[in-house]
Parts: C-alpha cells; sequence; structure tokens
C-alpha cells in the first residue's frame, strides 16, 4: 500500500496542498501588512493546491485524460505530479521571496489566467460529454485573482512592455522544464519527443 502511495505520487499532491494550505494561513493572518501583490500570490497558492488536487485526486483523472489522448503512457505516474508541484511551488514562491521584482508576480498570475482557458478548450479538444475537464472548477475559482491582479499592475503601471515578456518566457520556461523531467524520467528522450507527433498533440492541449 505504501509503495503504491509513492509510486503514484500521491504524497507529493498531499505535501502541496499542506504548503497551499500554510501559505493561505499565512497569508490571511498577515493581511493588513501584506502589500496587494503579495496578498494575492498566497491567495493563488493556495489556488494552485485546489487545482492539482481535482486535477488528480477528487475527481481526478487529469493526467489519465491528457496521455490517453496522446497515446502515451506514464510508466512513473509520480514524475507528473512532483514536476507540476515543484514547479508552481518555485512560480510562487519566487515572487514572495523577490516582491520588488513584479515579473514574477505576474508569471503565475499569467498561468492562473491561462488554466481556465486551458480547460474550457479541453472540453471541445478531447470530446468530454460533459462540459467538464479535471480542474475546471479550480481554475475558475482563481482566475478572478488572477485578472485582478493583472489588471492591478496595468492600472498602476508598475511594469514596463519588456517585463510581460520576461513574465511569459518565464512561463513558458518553466512549462518546458517541466515537460522534459516527466518525459526523460519515464525513459523517453525529450528532443525526440518534441519531434514526434505526441509534443505536437500535447501543445495543441495546452
Amino acid at each position: 500500500m505504501k509503495n503504491s502511495i509513492l509510486k503514484s505520487g500521491v504524497g507529493i499532491i498531499y505535501l502541496f496542498i499542506l504548503a497551499g494550505v500554510a501559505a493561505a494561513i499565512y497569508t490571511v493572518v498577515n493581511w493588513s501588512t501584506l502589500p496587494v501583490l503579495q496578498r494575492m500570490i498566497g491567495l493563488i497558492f493556495f489556488m494552485f493546491s485546489l487545482h492539482e488536487t481535482e486535477e488528480f485526486l477528487f475527481p481526478g483523472g487529469f493526467s489519465e485524460m491528457v496521455t490517453g489522448k496522446l497515446n502515451f503512457t506514464l510508466t512513473k505516474p509520480y514524475a507528473h505530479k512532483l514536476s507540476v508541484a515543484g514547479i508552481v511551488s518555485i512560480m510562487c514562491l519566487m515572487p514572495l521571496l523577490f516582491p520588488q521584482v513584479i515579473w514574477l508576480s505576474m508569471s503565475i498570475m499569467i498561468l492562473g489566467a491561462l488554466e481556465l482557458v486551458a480547460h474550457l478548450g479541453m472540453i471541445k479538444l478531447f470530446k468530454r460529454e460533459r462540459p467538464y475537464t479535471p480542474g475546471m472548477v479550480s481554475a475558475m475559482l482563481m482566475f478572478p485573482v488572477a485578472i485582478y491582479s493583472i489588471t492591478y499592475v496595468v492600472q498602476n503601471s508598475l511594469m514596463r512592455p519588456v517585463e510581460w515578456l520576461f513574465s511569459v518566457l518565464f512561463m513558458v520556461g518553466c512549462f518546458i522544464i517541466s515537460q522534459a523531467f516527466v518525459i526523460t524520467v519515464n525513459g523517453i528522450n525529450y528532443i525526440e519527443f518534441v519531434k514526434s507527433r505526441k509534443a505536437l498533440g500535447m501543445v495543441k492541449q495546452k
């Protein structure tokens, strides 16, 4: 039983949930003293923990949905959960450690906004019988937080145009690192994977 939990990566998601809850508690307790964007980072960290819970545990099935569409099997399913939890944690913790670097905050907010767009698109892409994909409800919850944060930065002119490019590049770079980790751990050459039709299918899904 213990080995199956470790192999499936469920424990990783539970740890991620605890981190998200801790971030939420810290944010609520220190709400009045935290800058606006740090409040939003604390909230979206918690919402991402809900998001991964919905994707992988309750009801779960996100990995199976994607890999089934690609005709691709994860021999080490924990890798996907570890990569998601790790990358999201890094993307949330970086702006907390360096609050003066606003484009770091916007990187996770852009991702938060795109999650809902992606999940809505997947309904048609995966030809779902119901208008739902695992993770969509929590994506709807984080969307207003992400949009509010982006709007706040725009209205207060807190970033130069080039810094928005930094945000996007950082987000894309994190995604590539995460994807490369999962593919490599599962025993596949990442460069060959990118060249294959499977990689093209994954790009369409995102």
